[in-house]
């Protein structure tokens, strides 16, 4: 696939690995939610009021499968939960892009936004995938009536199973910023990931029925 032409297998994107690796700080997770092969943690994050959040799970299909819907950020909202809208900003590379989304987030709470920078790492000899987005706080002004979210950084970990599967694991670190209830964090900290996760679960079993 294009999109892992002229990749080397030291990308940048492996600098941010330390705050991301299990065990690597001293707080502990907490088994969440298990379904349907999925399993969602939390932990105290230092960083945020918003737990960190980690999922593990297997799925049917090629990390290069993967990597491209991941890279197709125009159509998140058709399956990342909550998502309004996703928008390509700036193509930087064939691996790398910068994009906006906007999130719905219930009443009483306003809409949050976010512009990210993605990167995607691929290391062809042991058929390995690392994606690392992070947020851009002030890439561009923030909008009327839309709360900015001042940090998230998302780190994909995706390693090549037996009998064409892969095995992912997802970490979020993130601010929602200004003021939200707590039932409302409690919901984007299970029913996000859950279904989040679901639709990517199903959306690979489409690719490889």
């Amino acid at each position: 696939m294009r999109i892992f032409q002229n990749m080397k297998i030291l990308c940048i994107c492996l600098l941010f690995l330390p705050s991301f690796m299990p065990g690597s700080e001293k707080n502990v997770w907490t088994l969440k939610k298990e379904k349907d092969g999925m399993t969602i943690y939390n932990r105290h994050s230092d960083v945020s009021k918003f737990n960190d959040i980690r999922v593990d799970m297997d799925l049917p299909g090629t990390v290069e499968q993967l990597a491209a819907i991941l890279l197709d950020v125009d159509r998140y909202a058709d399956w990342v939960y909550a998502t309004k809208s996703s928008t390509t900003m700036k193509k930087v590379s064939e691996n790398e892009v910068i994009y906006y989304s906007e999130i719905g987030t219930p009443w009483p709470a306003a809409n949050r936004d976010f512009y990210a920078d993605m990167k995607v790492c691929f290391n062809a000899a042991n058929q390995s995938l690392n994606v690392v987005s992070m947020s851009m706080k002030d890439y561009q002004p923030e909008k009327k009536d839309l709360v900015r979210i001042p940090f998230s950084k998302g780190f994909w970990s995706v390693t090549t199973e037996p009998n064409n599967r892969i095995h992912l694991q997802y970490v979020l670190q993130a601010d929602p910023g200004g003021s939200i209830p707590a039932w409302i964090l409690n919901t984007f900290a299970t029913k996000a990931p859950l279904e989040t996760f679901s639709n990517l679960k199903r959306k690979m079993e489409e690719l490889n029925k």
